[in-house]
């Protein structure tokens, strides 16, 4: 059970109300905030059994609310609001070792890239190691599960359940020592999925619930220790997920949950009334499994559970060592059962898993007897950030805390990893401390670099690899170097532990960090991935990177390089560095020449620094969480928790054959996550950010594209305010590109047209789902780049995600694409033609496919910016073949097809009238246009047809219409205004003199049309 550092006496009484307890519970999710935290904190703090919650992943593939971080990164932040989730609601956490690889719509997807034995033999881990008399999952393995992961672990579940006891079902984890345990019971939860911020009521009685083979808790119950109900407690906990958005406020009152039995191996009632019916949840439950109902084992048991209960019956907060005695002697009593047990007869598996449980069961009496006793081990480092090689102090102490205590011996030992060295100093003992002692402590010149167990090797993806040590599943490895200390009491001893830790106070409050070994030269390169476009010339480009000091006193010196392709050319070949203290840096930089020809791929460039004898080939990503409270993102100097990511030193270059329409000019306006922008930055586009400043008043017609950050006009309350500005934009002739935006974007007036969300949204969550290109002849698919299949190869995580589900006819689908054994999602990429502009809803995650350098996304992204350029070239392409046009330059083909809008016509709509005057001439894109005469009972003169121009003639003539026009079912126009068109013809005095005569031409033409119609008549 964890206990908070910050409530030590307060904690206490639970501590010690756990000690008779032998009923464990472990709790199976799928994601660090997946756990029902009122039965958590129900079960440990009334009950005071061990409650361990497991986590298939660590979350790292959804998105946070809060600071930075992503991916890995992010795994290691959730992993620490884990932690402090369960130090408030009194339960452990326990993760597994699948990648979250982002959100997936059912339980076969996630069984596949998991695979399903492998998730069964992870689960089966777990039981092994909690040793647990109760499985509670938190899924069900149905739809009722919503997300993929919860599916795949509910479907998982059960099946573990049942090889958890099979001593013949994995034996690999023998071998690490889990050996055969079999739960009594597995119960599952109700809760099913919900997401933040969602309309869900939680807690209230549910009749469909109250029936035989369902449990009810009501977490509602006061706690007097607390002075909150248990309810309360949990809620506080779970706002510890604050990357994920939750908050709660708790309140006192009646909570509910309920877990529906699936198995049980035991006699229960017919309508149980708590989990524990049917078991002994306290130490001489053990007897029965798996002690096989063994008189000597609850002989020992039944007397270890009388001193447990005698001491939390003896405690008072104002003289704890009352309790002291009893604890002491179930101590003493433990041993002897853990003793005896090794020397009888009978099923050594189950020998073994008695062993490991009273292992766990000493640990947890030695704790409270050292706190009742008032005994407080510290070990103080003056470094948290050590390197190979380097010499530093380390303190050890053991304090009385004001009760005292007959202590007979006190021995300390030093634990530190294989080939360091340790030399007792002298101590002053001038603190007043039961003990100290002193030591100088050398780390060896091989010491392993830090960073978390799971990320030490290459994932395959969708797993972790793990270490086989002991460390596997908890939430970081065992401290780098811990003090042990013995204490003797007479006839009793007491085992402590205590990591070494630097202490120190900061501005906005105080921490201690653990010991790392880190680089003596860290390295910190400019960019870990640049793109280039592919070319038959000789390229060069300026490799920068910072090289930091990391000794304390000496300095650093050292010899970099970098490891290049060959024929490759990099200048200089090594750099000589000479860096004083920690913190001193410089700049180094290489010219890079890549030879004439090199095809598209990725290229890696590895820098490598000597010192002091060994290579270092890493970069270390620190990751950081700081004080609560504090109005800024933690650094070094003032974050309470610090983890480091040991990654290769490495610049991936990645050529790519790619084309960008020249000499256009881009805004960017920032959502959600910012890795869009830099991932472009290597192709020196000119882009320019937007500001929320610059949204009210910057002119947005000097850019050819504005392209908007996922879920910006979430988040960006001025992006809102200015949403119109912006639709105004692209009715003057902008292009306006929209990346996904989350349910609020359907409520706001920022489409064009009208459009619904899907509920839930339309996504696609298989990376690699096939892509069909819906109009192959669109530009988006065409210009500059030639989209292909091929450039839908290789993306990551998934295709894209809140798609439109319903849309205006205006919009035009250009991709489809859907998950297996779903119909095809066609509202991903939509184009919309709107005044002299277009506006596109992109919602294919190119904010994960850029950053993860995705060549064809890349391509597709090039093709979105250059739609400005290709839609004039596709309407000056068009005017070519109109008539009146056809004469013209390109500069005055141009000038025409910018003053263009467009127009969609429902069948039966009429463009103008006979007689009337107007002022618009219209080019058919797509379907037919009636030309009719009203004055003729509206006889139907001639159907044109797309590619012909229409009212033209009164237009330029000044003159009513002769004739109205309907539309023949969907029409699809360019409209040109005459006020604008006259306007060019002042600009172009050319092209004035031009249409005059075409006008000549087409009237002579039209009159000898006429006068062969008059003759037939004759």
């Amino acid at each position: 059970m964890s206990i908070s550092l910050h409530q030590l006496n307060a904690n206490l009484i639970y501590q010690l109300r756990g000690l008779p307890m032998g009923g464990a519970i472990l709790h199976l999710c799928s994601h660090p905030d997946d756990e029902d935290v009122g039965m958590v904190a129900y079960l440990a703090r009334k009950l005071g059994v061990r409650v361990v919650c497991w986590s298939a992943t660590r979350g790292e593939g959804g998105q946070t609310r809060i600071g930075p971080y992503q991916g890995e990164a992010l795994g290691i932040y959730r992993t620490w609001e884990s932690q402090a989730a369960r130090e408030i609601d009194g339960g452990e956490a326990l993760f597994g070792p699948f990648v979250d690889f982002g959100f997936s719509k059912n339980g076969a997807e996630a069984l596949d890239k998991w695979g399903r034995e492998r998730l069964v033999r992870e689960i089966v881990r777990a039981i092994r190691f909690v040793q647990p008399q109760i499985v509670i999952g938190r899924w069900s393995g149905t739809e009722h599960d919503g997300h993929g992961h919860h599916q795949a672990v509910g479907l998982a579940t059960p099946e573990a359940f049942a090889a958890a006891g099979d001593p013949h079902k994995y034996p690999e984890l023998r071998e690490h020592g889990l050996v055969a345990w079999q739960p009594r019971k597995l119960y599952l939860s109700t809760m099913g999925d919900w997401q933040p911020g969602e309309e869900v009521e939680f807690g209230k009685i549910i009749p469909a619930f109250e029936r035989a083979g369902v449990v009810r808790l009501n977490t509602g119950e006061f706690d007097a220790m607390a002075g909150r109900t248990y309810q309360e407690q949990a809620w506080i906990a779970f706002n510890s997920h604050r990357s994920q958005a939750m908050g709660f406020s708790p309140e006192m009152g009646d909570f509910y949950y309920y877990y529906t039995l699936h198995t049980s191996l035991v006699s229960t009632s017919e309508r149980e009334t708590d989990l524990y019916d049917g078991l002994d949840a306290t130490l001489t439950g053990l007897t029965e499994y798996p002690g096989d109902g063994s008189d000597f084992l609850n002989h020992y048991l039944a007397q270890i559970k009388a001193q447990a209960a005698a001491a939390l019956a003896s405690y008072r907060p104002d003289a704890p060592t009352e309790a002291v005695t009893p604890l002491l002697e179930g101590l003493t009593l433990l041993r002897e059962c853990q003793a005896a047990l090794a020397d009888r007869p009978g099923n050594d598996e189950a020998r073994q898993a008695l062993h490991h449980y009273l292992d766990r069961k000493i640990v947890a009496f030695e704790t409270a007897a050292a706190q009742c006793l008032g005994l407080r081990l510290e070990c103080l480092t003056d470094d948290a950030h050590i390197t190979p090689g380097q010499s530093f102090q380390l303190s050890a102490r053991l304090w009385g805390q004001g009760h005292p205590a007959v202590v007979d011996r006190i021995d300390f030992s030093p634990c530190l990893p294989e080939g360091w060295r340790v030399q007792k100093t002298a101590s002053s003992h001038s603190d007043k401390a039961y003990a100290q002692a002193e030591y100088q402590v050398t780390a060896a010149e091989t010491a392993q670099l830090v960073c978390p167990y799971w990320l030490r090797e290459a994932t395959d993806r969708y797993h972790y690899r793990w270490p086989t040590g002991g460390s596997a599943g908890g939430p970081f490895e065992p401290p780098l170097v811990e003090i042990a200390c013995q204490v003797t009491l007479g006839r009793h001893r007491l085992h402590l532990r205590q990591p070494a830790l630097l202490r120190e106070g900061f501005a906005g409050g105080f921490r201690e960090l653990p010991m790392a070994v880190i680089p003596p030269i860290s390295l910190h390169p400019e960019s870990r991935r640049l793109m280039l476009q592919a070319t038959d010339a000789v390229q060069r480009f300026t490799l920068k990177l910072v090289v930091r000091s990391n000794t304390e006193t000496t300095g650093a010196t050292g010899v970099l390089r970098v490891n290049h392709p060959a024929g490759w050319r990099v200048e200089p070949q090594q750099i000589d560095l000479a860096l004083g203290p920690v913190g001193d840096a410089r700049t180094a930089q290489f010219e890079v020449t890549i030879p004439a020809g090199v095809r598209p791929g990725q290229y890696p460039l590895r820098y490598i620094v000597k010192s002091g004898g060994r290579d270092y080939d890493v970069v270390l990503e620190p990751v950081r969480l700081g004080a609560p409270g504090l109005p800024y993102l933690p650094d070094g100097a003032t974050c309470i928790k610090e983890a480091f990511i040991t990654k290769p030193a490495e610049v991936t270059i990645q050529i790519i054959d790619i084309k960008f329409m020249p000499d256009l000019k881009y805004a960017y306006i920032v959502g959600a996550g910012n890795k869009v922008m830099p991932a472009l930055s290597h192709f020196n586009l000119n882009f320019h950010p937007i500001t929320d400043e610059e949204l009210d008043f910057i002119d947005l017609s000097q850019f050819d594209a504005v392209v908007v950050g996922p879920n910006a006009y979430l988040v960006r309350d001025n992006l809102r305010k200015n949403g119109a500005r912006l639709l105004n934009y692209v009715e003057q002739g902008g292009t306006l590109i929209v990346q996904y935006q989350a349910y609020g974007y359907q409520d706001g007036d920022f489409a064009p047209y009208p459009f619904r969300y899907h509920q839930p949204h339309d996504r696609v969550t298989y990376e690699d789902a096939p892509v069909t290109l819906l109009s192959p002849r669109h530009p988006l698919v065409n210009l500059p780049n030639k989209i292909t299949a091929d450039d839908f190869d290789d993306w990551v995580i998934e295709r894209g995600l809140y798609f439109f589900g319903e849309w205006d006819q205006r919009y035009e689908p250009i991709l489809a694409c859907h998950d297996p054994g779903e119909e095809a999602k066609r509202g991903g990429m939509l184009v919309a033609g709107y005044g002299r502009g277009t506006y596109v809803y992109a919602a294919y995650s190119f904010f994960r496919q850029l950053p993860a350098g995705v060549p064809g996304a890349f391509r597709l992204f090039a093709n979105l910016l250059s739609l400005s350029a290709a839609r004039i070239l596709k309407r000056t392409t068009l005017l070519k073949d109109v008539s009146i046009f056809a004469f013209m330059d390109e500069a005055q083909l141009r000038a025409v097809a910018q003053i263009m809008t467009e127009r969609w016509l429902e069948p039966g709509t009429w463009l103008g009238h006979e007689g009337a005057v107007e002022d618009d001439m219209y080019i058919i894109t797509q379907g037919e246009v009636e030309i009719i005469r009203e004055s003729n009972a509206n006889q139907v003169v001639v159907v044109a047809q797309p590619g012909e121009i229409i009212g033209e003639m009164e237009v330029l003539g000044h003159i009513p219409r002769a004739a109205a026009m309907r539309a023949k079912g969907q029409v699809h126009l360019l409209v040109i205004s005459g006020a604008d068109f006259r306007a060019l013809l002042h600009t172009y005095p050319t092209m004035s003199e031009r249409v005059i005569q075409m006008l000549v031409d087409k009237m002579v033409v039209t009159a000898r049309e006429n006068r062969a119609v008059f003759d037939r008549l004759d």
